[in-house]
């Protein structure tokens, strides 16, 4: 990934006149009708030019930028054919599964274990759950907010591999001339390379956090993530390509605790390059708790932050999402959230990715309400204004999840009080959501070898 940005300080040409959101992830389908009248037009720039007119490094971002590829188109259609009926299908039944809507004999509960066996259907649901996320964060992001617009940052990529699978009555080919392989490295080698990956992790958020700084984006969603189950997997292969041997179980620990050492260690550098912004940031979909087990960028300590865990409407929590007493700061709904996707069409997915996005579009309303409320304001509004859940004690700091209306209402207040003082009169206000009594849990015992996605954003070592 290419960042362009110069890491300096720089001035924006013109202020919108509605609130701008941030989709850094995947990619957005900005031509689905939903989201056309959404996307952001930056006035001061020319579609295809080659020259970079309002001085942020990159040429034409009339919408934003791939920085992926290192373009201005934000979707890469080249895959929207793998969005089949039967990818349609799954997703479709699996948020009926998520919602506790099916039993052990339900035609669609043994079509998906059925088919959760096909490794080729299983490869292109689990493609196309990551290439349609940035239109679905983007959808649920902008639901019923009229004034506010999308700037998209893919910085996710969405290359698609095939699965291959090996023929064994297939002629064996003949044995290559193989060149010496590169000498193994030693630990301290390979723990200093990956050390150094995290500081590259960084160094590439701090340009995308000064692209947002210089666009005076409102608030950036992002539902992606590394986790701890994530570091192990990665750091372990990398171990064996690279030491020339499996790691220790001592071994392993230590360089995943050297890496996140840095990552949490240097973090904090990333927001603080785009201090006005809110980042609403998805706790993970591991099931694990943050407090316990480090997550990126979810635990890094900043004021411009909200870190989201995903609830089952306002019934429970989900049982796929991170949580954490310290780490994590609210909840919202995250089951089966249906929203946009790719082709002009709609589909439900579940995760953490889901239940951020609808803390974003909060952010999003409040700012369109009340434009002089600062981050730190926008911060304080969502987390004093939850429903407080017996279910979430312990589990998100607030021990609440989000209430919309009355988070709405407290920006209104806000505009001729103090902040504190808006919070306060909002919950007397307005009630709490109602629970939806159509909401049920799965059955125990029923599970299906599948959980929702939260794209990880790893740099490679060089």
């Amino acid at each position: 990934m290419k960042i362009l940005i110069p890491l300096l300080a720089l001035v924006q040409l013109s202020t919108a006149d509605a609130s701008l959101v941030g989709i850094m992830d995947s990619g957005t389908d900005i031509s689905h009708k939903d989201l056309a009248p959404k996307a952001w037009l930056n006035r001061n720039e020319t579609a295809g030019s080659l020259v970079d007119l309002d001085n942020d490094g990159l040429p034409g971002d009339i919408h934003g930028w791939d920085f992926t590829e290192n373009s201005a188109k934000v979707f890469n259609d080249n895959h929207i054919d793998l969005i089949t009926a039967d990818v349609k299908t799954f997703y479709n039944y699996y948020s009926l599964y998520e919602l506790g809507k099916l039993n052990q004999t339900s035609a669609e509960l043994v079509w998906l274990k059925t088919h959760t066996k096909d490794e080729d259907l299983m490869n292109k649901v689990n493609f196309v759950g990551g290439y349609i996320h940035g239109t679905h964060v983007a959808g649920v992001s902008v639901l019923n907010n009229p004034q506010a617009k999308i700037l998209s940052m893919k910085i996710i990529p969405t290359p698609y591999q095939e699965l291959k699978k090996t023929d064994p009555n297939a002629p064996k080919a003949i044995p290559k001339v193989t060149t010496p392989e590169t000498p193994a490295k030693t630990v301290e080698e390979y723990t200093t390379d990956v050390v150094n990956s995290a500081s590259e992790q960084i160094n590439q958020m701090v340009g995308l956090h000064t692209y947002v700084n210089f666009h005076k984006v409102d608030v950036v969603n992002q539902s992606f993530g590394i986790g701890y189950g994530d570091a192990v997997n990665f750091i372990k292969a990398g171990f064996v390509d690279e030491v020339k041997r499996a790691p220790t179980d001592v071994e392993t620990a230590a360089i995943v605790k050297a890496y996140f050492a840095e990552l949490f260690q240097d973090g904090p550098k990333m927001f603080a390059a785009a201090p006005n912004t809110i980042f609403t940031i998805a706790a993970g979909n591991d099931s694990s708790n943050n407090d316990l087990f480090p997550d990126y960028p979810a635990d890094i300590q900043a004021e411009n932050k909200i870190v989201v865990a995903a609830t089952l409407g306002y019934k429970s929590i989900a049982d796929f999402s991170n949580y954490g007493a310290t780490k994590v700061d609210v909840a919202a709904p995250g089951v089966a959230i249906t929203s946009t996707a790719p082709t002009n069409v709609y589909m439900a997915l579940s995760g953490t990715s889901q239940a951020t996005p609808y803390v974003t579009n909060i952010v999003a309303a409040m700012k369109d309400l009340n434009p002089a409320l600062s981050a730190r304001d926008l911060k304080a509004i969502v987390l004093g204004t939850v429903d407080v859940k017996s279910w979430l004690k312990g589990k998100v700091k607030t021990s609440g999840i989000v209430n919309k209306p009355r988070a709405l209402k407290a920006a209104e207040f806000a505009k001729s009080q103090t902040v504190d003082l808006a919070i306060s009169k909002a919950r007397a206000t307005i009630a709490d959501v109602a629970v939806e009594k159509s909401l049920s849990l799965k059955p125990s015992g029923l599970t299906l070898n599948f959980k929702p996605l939260r794209p990880s954003l790893l740099i490679p070592r060089k």
